[in-house]
């Protein structure tokens, strides 16, 4: 397309290695709030657990949950890769932009809930402790999803009708 700049080749590189280390970083936090969300499922200390749960999902997962999603769109609108010209990258967009959301209104919300009951008391219920252990799990697909698209690189480009 004509009139979109384009990223030089080092600062394609630049931004290539935000955006890896940035996903890859979401990938971790989120892979330590699963590792504490099931440690408090299954009978470890909650006014330990959710309260470093809490300050992952918040210092840790959501700023890098917001930046690899802004670096994947400007590394999208500006090289060839495109935003939605490739079925790879726009579901890409999507999925990342869902778990952004998602950590945002869904999981820090429900982690600072368990915190906060676990250190003011009744901790969490089960019911409340294996939905944080749901939600975490669900994220972590949603990251290893995006990491198989990234890969894989499937389904080729999207048509554009004439």
């Amino acid at each position: 397309m004509a009139g979109i700049p384009r990223l030089s080749p080092r600062w394609r590189t630049v931004w290539v290695v935000v955006h890896v280390g940035t996903s890859v970083g979401l990938l971790g936090a989120d892979a330590a709030v699963l590792t504490l969300d099931l440690a408090g499922a299954t009978g470890r200390d909650p006014a330990t657990v959710y309260p470093a749960a809490h300050l992952v999902g918040t210092v840790l997962l959501v700023p890098l949950a917001l930046a690899a999603l802004a670096t994947g769109v400007l590394l999208g609108a500006l090289t060839r890769w495109g935003l939605v010209r490739h079925w790879w990258v726009a579901l890409k967009l999507v999925l990342t932009a869902a778990g952004a959301v998602l950590a945002l209104v869904v999981l820090v919300p429900a982690l600072a809930g368990a915190a906060d009951a676990a250190l003011a008391g009744p901790p969490p219920t089960a019911g409340e402790r294996w939905a944080l252990v749901r939600n975490s799990s669900a994220a972590s697909a949603v990251l290893v999803t995006t990491l198989v698209l990234s890969v894989a690189k499937p389904f080729g480009r999207i048509r554009r009708r004439a």
